[in-house]
């Protein structure tokens, strides 16, 4: 399996040359101690045992409700999610393109694509595209395969990076999602990028639209400046019919949410040709 090393290994030290023998007679030259040496701090590794990746589907509002489209959840210990976000979020990207290269018949037949979420730290590594894009050419998987989630906040909080990230995974040819899309002024300049292809709205925004005016007409503006961008749109949280039915009649692409399509392991997507059938169960009801 294909390792992304974020944690480039020093040159080997030159050896240090024999000390010269003091002279008989001469004292020795009292010098002062030397201030300790400032060591790398260097994380520890996050480990592999304890990361278990689990897939939540998009469940297609419209068209039957099916759809290949899963975000990848990864479960571990806060601790580990803590100690170094970009290894993290490295041995993520590391595991699922492993899995996908093992597993093509489960997903290769027809058009799937994983996101997953990256941290402020992945986003200042100039080199983390250059990296994925290595990862892809070695496992022979095409680059639309692969969507990247970076959270509103993180587009203002560090604009230039993500619009870096955005402009490198463009010519990459994988995607970009804007997640907890509030149409925020800051953000909107970077629906122009062809990367950017899925808003998910901001789930305090869809919660609270039946009954809200402010945020219900929030709701449908992102909705409706996606489809004139040519952008698809999705809505989190989604757990009652209501919603789902108002989201539905207002033209929004994609629901998450644990009674449309619950999150399940990776490894349990080989045998389950459609994670989203309870949609039109929900539908219906």
């Amino acid at each position: 399996m294909l390792s992304l090393e974020f944690v480039e290994d020093a040159p080997a030290a030159a050896p240090k040359p024999p000390r010269a023998a003091r002279p008989p007679g001469v004292p020795p030259v009292l010098t002062e101690p030397a201030p300790p040496a400032v060591a790398a701090v260097v994380a520890a590794p996050v480990s592999d045992a304890n990361l278990i990746l689990e897939v939540l589907p998009f469940a297609k509002l419209r068209a039957g409700g099916q759809t290949r489209r899963f975000q990848v959840v990864a479960r571990t210990s806060p601790r580990e999610a803590q100690r170094d976000p970009a290894a993290l979020d490295a041995l993520i990207v590391q595991r699922l393109l492993g899995w996908l290269a093992a597993h093509r018949s489960a997903w290769n037949s027809q058009p799937t694509s994983f996101t997953v979420n990256l941290s402020i730290a992945t986003l200042e590594d100039e080199r983390f595209v250059q990296k994925i894009a290595a990862a892809l050419n070695a496992h022979g998987i095409a680059a639309d395969t692969l969507g990247f989630e970076i959270a509103e906040a993180l587009c203002t909080q560090r604009r230039a990076q993500v619009e870096r990230f955005i402009t490198q995974c463009d010519k990459l040819g994988a995607w970009v999602v804007i997640e907890d899309f509030s149409f925020d002024s800051q953000v909107l300049p970077l629906l122009r990028s062809k990367a950017v292809r899925l808003l998910k709205i901001d789930p305090k925004l869809t919660s609270s639209a039946l009954k809200d005016k402010f945020s219900q007409a929030l709701v449908v503006a992102a909705v409706q400046a996606a489809k004139v961008m040519g952008i698809h749109c999705a809505a989190k949280r989604v757990d009652s019919q209501a919603a789902l039915q108002w989201l539905t009649a207002i033209g929004c692409d994609f629901a998450q949410g644990t009674s449309l399509a619950p999150a399940h392991p990776l490894e349990a997507l080989a045998s389950s040709p459609d994670p989203t059938s309870r949609v039109a169960l929900v539908r219906s009801t």
